[in-house]
């Protein structure tokens, strides 16, 4: 793993348009070609409108000078077509954070670089009113997926992109000021899923799998690393634990 002594966060601009071009074209450069459908390889005029601060943002991680991660996120506002049109139609564009495009440069990979820009985003989200995160990934991209349960995201719709075709998984999060990545559960609420070590190989059956599980009213919560499976939970009962906390808080507050 790479040194992080000298890393930096900060807003792209125009001005950093070669930097994220280079980032985007080392990576696919290091993908299998089975992999490379993982990226959308973006255009520099589709950087530039990102890069335009207005709807769409670029979050960097820089070591030193060199760009070495990305997070593009769009804050839509309710008057645009946003992209995801078909995931959360009910929620309001302007209630609304899109995550998109997040790379990671190879030789910095197992830095959790992922997790910490979805938190500087977050909680810049949350300062702008948004109070709902999404985000869609292939589903044999597992490492992505994985990093966004990590992450505190849920799976709640497994489906083919509109678009393309492509089997993609969809994944949400409620936004809070007091978010916590940790989910308890019973154990009669949920479904373990086994991964396994060779996950790629499985991914038909577990495209399958997970879209069954979506219809049966359960959502993916969470990874568990011993027994190398996915966590999936009743959504009605994380619905009943939301409502009870809610009730708790109000009851507590009255108390003060």
């Amino acid at each position: 793993m790479t040194s992080k002594k000298h890393l930096t966060v900060k807003h792209l601009n125009a001005a950093n348009l070669q930097d994220v071009l280079l980032l985007q074209e080392n990576i696919i450069k290091g993908l299998h070609p089975d992999e490379k459908h993982f990226i959308l390889q973006r255009t520099a005029q589709d950087y530039k409108k990102a890069l335009s601060g207005h709807s769409s943002n670029i979050l960097g991680v820089f070591d030193k000078d060199k760009l070495i991660a990305q997070a593009v996120f769009i804050l839509p506002k309710n008057n645009e077509k946003r992209d995801m049109a078909e995931f959360k139609p009910d929620i309001a564009n302007e209630d609304l954070v899109l995550y998109e495009a997040i790379l990671v440069d190879p030789e910095y990979r197992g830095s959790n670089l992922m997790k910490r820009m979805l938190d500087y985003i977050e909680a810049h989200a949350l300062d702008k009113g948004r109070k709902h995160a999404i985000i869609q990934i292939a589903v044999d991209n597992p490492a992505s997926w994985i990093n966004a349960l990590k992450y505190g995201m849920q799976i709640t719709k497994v489906d083919l992109d509109p678009y393309d075709g492509a089997k993609v998984i969809y994944l949400e999060k409620n936004l809070t000021y007091n978010n916590s990545h940790h989910t308890a559960y019973k154990q009669e609420s949920t479904y373990s899923m086994f991964l396994g070590n060779d996950i790629h190989h499985k991914i038909p059956a577990l495209f399958n799998k997970m879209q069954y599980l979506i219809k049966q009213g359960y959502h993916g919560i969470s990874l568990n690393k011993q027994t190398q499976s996915l966590i999936w939970q009743k959504a009605d009962y994380q619905a009943q634990r939301a409502h009870a906390f809610k009730l708790l808080s109000t009851h507590l507050g009255a108390e003060r």
